[in-house]
């Protein structure tokens, strides 16, 4: 049982960094009494990102969506005097310390960094505030109400679930879906996969357009106003989306469903111990991490990253992952801390080093055998068995159904 006092940051609350901060409640429980644990999250509820797309066609399922942080750091009845909630946007990271806006400085012992990836076509996700949030998801479900052909650009698992869910509830609107590559999905999924989607979303009077590049989309009306739409703008208006092809696709409502870029901007303040090898890479926007999940830059071995923002394949970019390498990451952290780090980096940095080294962190396997469900609307839903399976339950699919909000939900305590 460790006496002295232990700062662990976990920013960013989503499933990873809540996962992170049960975890360490858990310790503090168990082996560490003073052990301090922060959420830092710039918004004022968690929001059920995994269920944005059935919250768009779905209004009682949009109002649980939103589920309050408090109940991480209740002590019975009571807020615990050890573990806190900052709600503050992430600016900057430092050895042993972070800055949020406003300019408020945190001290950490150890730091757990959870800050997934932006979506920005997705206007919803990007509010902090709830008020401001739901007002977004009204205006984007009114869009979708109000437009008669509608094209959606990106064929991942957000464009194939959120045009089947509205295909679903609008089959009388011309649904177009174009994708750059000449399959639907994301590479790491089998050809059977994606021609089990292709089928059903054929079936369902989708019109796919594969192969295609979206350059851009401007308005077109009688104004003759050409200007440029930018992908976050759910603008319900005759609009022409131009193409790498030089083709022209006319509709009246553009929703971009293309990939997402980790949220690591706030780390330009945190120096690499050689600049050759960058702490985020170049390409990608994510930071290098090792098999155990600390920072690829030894000079950091108390920072970890979990999740969409860390360099781990695709196929480690799903909830359930996100879950797994959170509760990996704590249980090296607490490797770590067993071996006195945090308080040995205090007194020199050869005992430090003697910490790390004694330190038995485990590498991160990753999830082999992972099952990769995607909902292609509330009545079906395709798995990744050993040949892709369409399953269809009267009751509504498995994953269309909920969309894990009753796990997100038992995650926060609700």
């Amino acid at each position: 049982m460790a006496n002295r006092e232990i700062h662990v940051l976990v920013v960013g609350g989503s499933w990873a960094g809540v996962t992170a901060v049960n975890e360490l409640l858990g310790l503090s429980h168990v082996a560490y009494s003073r052990l301090h644990v922060t959420l830092v999250e710039q918004r004022t509820h968690y929001f059920h990102r995994t269920g944005v797309i059935r919250g768009l066609v779905d209004q009682k399922y949009a109002d649980k969506m939103f589920i309050p942080y408090q109940r991480l750091f209740m002590d019975g009845n009571k807020p615990s005097p050890h573990h806190r909630l900052v709600c503050a946007k992430l600016t900057h990271i430092y050895e042993h310390s972070i800055e949020v806006e406003g300019g408020e400085r945190i001290f950490y012992d150890y730091l757990i960094i959870a800050t997934g990836a932006a979506y920005i076509s997705l206007p919803v996700t990007q509010s902090i505030d709830e008020k401001e949030c739901r007002e977004k998801y009204q205006k984007m479900r009114n869009a979708i109400e109000a437009a008669r052909s509608i094209l959606f650009v990106g064929g991942g698992a957000v464009g194939v679930g959120m045009c089947c869910e509205i295909a679903e509830m609008h089959p009388k609107k011309l649904l177009m879906l174009a994708h750059a590559r000449d399959r639907l999905l994301n590479e790491d999924l089998s050809d059977n996969f994606s021609n089990t989607a292709e089928v059903h979303m054929k079936k369902m009077g989708i019109d796919l357009i594969l192969g295609e590049t979206v350059l851009s989309a401007s308005i077109h009306d009688d104004d003759d106003d050409h200007s440029t739409l930018t992908h976050d703008e759910w603008v319900v208006k005759p609009q022409i989306v131009h193409t790498k092809s030089g083709r022209r696709i006319p509709c009246d409502l553009v929703i971009w469903t293309t990939g997402a870029r980790p949220i690591t901007d706030f780390m330009n303040s945190l120096l690499p111990s050689n600049e050759k090898h960058p702490l985020v890479d170049v390409n990608s926007g994510q930071i290098n991490v090792r098999p155990t999940l600390q920072l690829a830059d030894l000079r950091y071995p108390y920072i970890f990253a979990v999740g969409d923002v860390n360099s781990l394949p695709f196929t480690e970019k799903y909830a359930p992952n996100a879950v797994l390498q959170a509760k990996h990451a704590v249980s090296n952290l607490r490797e770590l801390m067993n071996e006195s780090y945090d308080y040995r980096i205090k007194v020199s940095p050869t005992m430090a080093a003697e910490a790390t080294a004694s330190a038995q962190l485990a590498p991160y396997v990753g999830t082999r055998n992972t099952q990769v469900v995607v909902a292609l609307g509330k009545s079906n839903e395709i798995s990744s068995t050993i040949l892709a399976k369409l399953s269809n339950w009267a009751g509504g699919s498995h994953r269309g159904r909920k969309y894990l909000l009753d796990k997100a939900e038992k995650m926060l305590n609700v």
